[in-house]
């Protein structure tokens, strides 16, 4: 998929599927990376067991500076944000995931935005809001606990904050969501992928995790970026103490060009 491709989707649809992002040998290191700071992975008939587990900063491990500094995510994150220079690029966040079998029910199990952003922090340049960037790190088939979205909910949840004026209106707005901005539910779709593509989305896309009814673990690594003109998205995440957390075997493994990545 060209460039020009990729973007008219993302911004139609609010997710687009990068294939082949990711080599094989480096999805395997992050399963094996995932498996070895999880517990064991939890058979579906086993009940009252953790089934989603959700790791994030601060991660050990020497894998995680080597991730953060691909090159192709780092100019991926710059065209996506329209940062104009790398030193102004920070580090939001890594997540890796693993979504064992469990039992049912299955299906989404929360739709939500993970940001409440107004649509000038959108379509500024450089950008003031955010993507997701989740590898997919094995094939995932309908039901093996899939991303969930409903496409083009971005524009609709956009259109809800425009009316917006003040902090506490974007705190009830994220609560409820789907129903500011009237999204249809039904219109959520699974997103299947094969292993080493990178699923990019609006974080202000109504989405959802979902069960997983096979018999196969799920696993993910997110990343996620912000431009350091982000004020009130980096307010909000000192707020939070969001990215208070990051290690200093992530700093330490960042050549020095690049530890500006988490500097605040």
């Amino acid at each position: 998929m060209d460039l020009s491709s990729l973007l008219a989707q993302l911004d139609a649809q609010g997710y687009v599927v990068v294939p082949g992002f990711l080599d094989l040998d480096t999805t395997a290191a992050i399963r094996a990376h995932i498996d070895s700071l999880a517990p064991p992975i939890a058979p579906a008939d086993q009940p009252g067991l953790r089934r989603i587990h959700d790791l994030r900063h601060p991660i050990p491990g020497e894998i995680m500076p080597r991730l953060v500094s691909n090159p192709k995510l780092l100019e991926l994150a710059m065209t996506l944000l329209r940062v104009g220079s790398l030193s102004d690029l920070r580090l939001l966040e890594q997540v890796l995931i693993r979504s064992d079998p469990k039992p049912p029910p299955y299906g989404p199990v929360g739709w939500h935005v993970d940001w409440a952003f107004f649509p000038d922090e959108y379509e500024s340049t450089p950008r003031c809001a955010y993507y997701h960037m989740v590898h997919a790190c094995n094939t995932v088939i309908p039901g093996g606990a899939a991303f969930m979205i409903v496409p083009g909910s971005h524009k609709l949840t956009y259109a809800a904050t425009a009316a917006l004026q003040t902090e506490a209106e974007l705190d009830q707005f994220k609560k409820d969501p789907v129903r500011y901005a009237g999204v249809n539910l039904d219109e959520g779709i699974e997103v299947c992928v094969s292993e080493g593509d990178l699923i990019i989305f609006n974080p202000m896309a109504i989405h959802s995790a979902s069960g997983n009814a096979t018999q196969q673990p799920r696993y993910v690594y997110f990343a996620s970026f912000f431009d350091a003109s982000a004020q009130r998205l980096w307010n909000g995440l000192r707020a939070i103490q969001y990215r208070d957390h990051f290690p200093d075997s992530l700093r330490e493994g960042l050549p020095p060009e690049l530890r500006h990545l988490l500097e605040w």
